[in-house]
């Protein structure tokens, strides 16, 4: 009798113990086997050695460690920089923060007249392109003004006027990656690669000399093209715009036939937009009997017209899809903008405030909001860190939709992930932010298990021969992770 109530006693217990939540679940052995197989995977990969290697690997929901090396070794991060700046923006205006372009006056409109200066004023629009400015332009002859009697002043006093990031090199200066900062910036396409022209070399001529254009077709710039048709081998064109001034010398060859196109940045990008603005009055057929120049908007005046960008989150999209430089220093910039200029100080110390509790923050170092930055420090850890934190925040959807998501060709959706991952069972499972600098590169983000369950991850590759093998040993590493998680179920 007691054997029987022993039993029965060993059944109810095993019954209500299944009934208990359990926070972990895993098969035997499968933790053991994903570290000892990225081990050994590491110490045979060539191109590993010597370099810095940094990664974490977690729980989606707890943050719980299931692999870690070197995770909280200060690294290099790159465009992975672009998760704190995102999160923080996010925090500080909101998802449905919407960025403004205002033309205002000082003078009055009389019979078509204005007679007064007419003000260009920048609030920071990381969206603004040439074909805003001509709608703009088009939108001023149609209330009515026909000539302007005064002058044309463009305003980007919103922002500070220091152009560029602490540690911007002399050699990123004309690339579109390392465009001026400025609160009146724009864009050739919807790109949104910011204080850029596009120049186009076509080489369908038979003149032995490609065919160069400019996007949009302007004289701010000026083309002087030296390059030529060759018949042999790819083209080997440099694009690049000289210090100090808005030339842009084109060199080396190019196939014939082909086409070529690079975005280059463009020298002060207010007056940039300044000239843009004067060009589309013309063509809509104002009259400007005064002068132009940059300068603060007195402090009255009248708004004539004003555009507002698409909200906060629809921005992220070129912002983190396409990892946009521009936008990440913009944002950085608007975080500081408070009691005075936007400054890169102020909204330094804005992205700090934010994971002030979540993250060490003096265990980091953030010299921009982009990550173009050598000098930035960041560990693999305080990534995914962040990374779990913002699953609960109330804006978190737009964070990860702003994500590149792995395989997928649609290139506002796969973004800087389209291409990879696409013939495997990552395929879509992935949506992390990519990293390459000179010597590194990086890759952090969520995936989704074989069982559906999520893990956070942060694969940090520093002091690389080539960078441009990282993104083949992240695919590895991360294939060997889905491959050893497929029978761990994580609650």
């Amino acid at each position: 009798m007691l054997r029987k109530i022993a039993r029965l006693l060993t059944v109810m217990l095993l019954f209500f113990a299944c009934l208990i939540p359990h926070g972990h679940i895993r098969v035997a052995g499968k933790e053991d086997a994903m570290k000892e197989r990225i081990n050994e995977y590491m110490a045979s990969e060539e191109q590993l050695q010597g370099a810095a290697v940094a990664i974490h690997i977690a729980e989606g929901q707890t943050g719980k460690t299931l692999y870690e090396r070197s995770a909280d070794q200060r690294m290099r991060p790159a465009s992975n920089m672009k998760l704190l700046t995102a999160a923080a923006v996010l925090d500080g205006l909101g998802a449905d923060h919407r960025f403004e372009t205002i033309i205002a006056t000082d003078g009055r409109i009389s019979a078509g007249q204005l007679h007064g200066n007419l003000y260009l004023i920048g609030k920071g629009d990381p969206s603004l392109t040439y074909m805003d400015i001509g709608q703009l332009a088009k939108q001023l002859c149609k209330a009515g003004i026909k000539k302007i009697h005064g002058d044309i002043i463009a305003d980007d006093t919103y922002f500070d006027q220091e152009r560029y990031s602490e540690d911007t090199t002399w050699k990123d200066e004309s690339a579109y990656y390392g465009a001026a900062i400025s609160a009146l910036t724009a864009a050739p396409d919807t790109d949104h690669d910011t204080g850029t022209v596009k120049v186009v070399v076509d080489a369908s001529s038979s003149s032995g000399k490609p065919n160069v254009s400019i996007i949009p077709a302007t004289d701010y710039v000026t083309i002087h093209n030296h390059a030529v048709i060759s018949q042999e081998g790819e083209a080997e064109l440099e694009v690049v715009r000289t210090h100090g001034n808005n030339d842009i010398v084109i060199s080396g060859t190019i196939a014939p036939g082909e086409k070529e196109q690079e975005w280059v940045a463009v020298w002060e990008p207010a007056e940039y937009v300044l000239h843009l603005f004067q060009e589309n009055l013309e063509a809509a057929g104002i009259q400007v009997d005064g002068g132009s120049k940059t300068a603060k908007a007195p402090a009255k005046t009248t708004e004539l017209l004003r555009k507002e960008s698409a909200p906060l989150q629809q921005l992220l999209l070129p912002f983190m899809k396409l990892s946009n430089n521009g936008h990440a220093e913009m944002y950085v910039k608007h975080m500081g903008s408070k009691e005075r200029a936007g400054n890169w100080e102020d909204g330094i110390e804005q992205i700090e405030r934010y994971l002030d509790g979540l993250l060490p923050t003096g265990q980091m170092v953030i010299r921009d909001g982009s990550g173009l930055s050598h000098v930035n420090g960041i560990t693999a850890r305080q990534l995914t860190a962040l990374l779990v934190h913002v699953q609960n925040e109330p804006w978190s959807h737009a964070f990860e939709h702003s994500l590149p998501v792995a395989g997928e060709p649609e290139r506002m959706i796969g973004g800087t992930l389209r291409n990879r991952f696409a013939d495997s069972e990552l395929a879509g499972k992935i949506k992390a932010k990519t990293g390459t600098l000179t010597g590194v590169s990086s890759l952090s983000g969520y995936m989704e298990t074989k069982s559906g369950e999520r893990i956070v991850f942060s694969i940090l590759l520093n002091g690389l021969l080539d960078e441009e093998e990282g993104p083949r040993i992240e695919e590895r590493l991360l294939k060997i992770v889905y491959e050893e998680l497929k029978n761990m179920h994580i609650n």
